[in-house]
């Protein structure tokens, strides 16, 4: 599968592989250790915002792609890569797509891209 780039890009399978990651490395910690315990608290958020994640993909795949839709799409899926980080470069982590999003989209990218490059002139000067 190709890299995570956008919020657009982001599927339900994606969310359940992270859930998936997560769930599998906090059930391994050793029970009533220090990192079980901080693991635990890592899987109940993650799946907290798995649960909101998937419900924002469904109703943006229904077509309602309005910008607060997606904007809470891409906040609550960088709060879930937080969630799997701990474990990146091990089992089930998945480098392509685990990762936090900037945009919502190529266009939105390109957009801003343009932005900073005019921001960048008018700071610059006349010349």
């Amino acid at each position: 599968m190709a890299p995570l780039q956008y919020a657009f890009d982001i599927t339900e399978n994606d969310v359940d592989a992270a859930l998936a990651c997560v769930s599998r490395h906090a059930l391994a910690e050793e029970a009533g250790s220090h990192a079980a315990n901080l693991a635990f608290s890592l899987h109940t958020v993650a799946q907290s915002l798995g649960a909101r994640i998937r419900t924002r993909v469904q109703v943006r795949d229904l077509g309602h792609q309005d910008h607060d839709t997606m904007l809470q799409l891409r906040n609550e899926w960088n709060d879930l890569m937080c969630c799997v980080e701990p474990w990146q470069g091990q089992d089930l982590f998945d480098e392509q797509r685990f990762r936090t999003v900037e945009h919502m989209n190529e266009a939105g990218a390109a957009f801003r891209s343009y932005a900073l490059s005019q921001a960048r002139k008018f700071a610059a000067g006349p010349g």
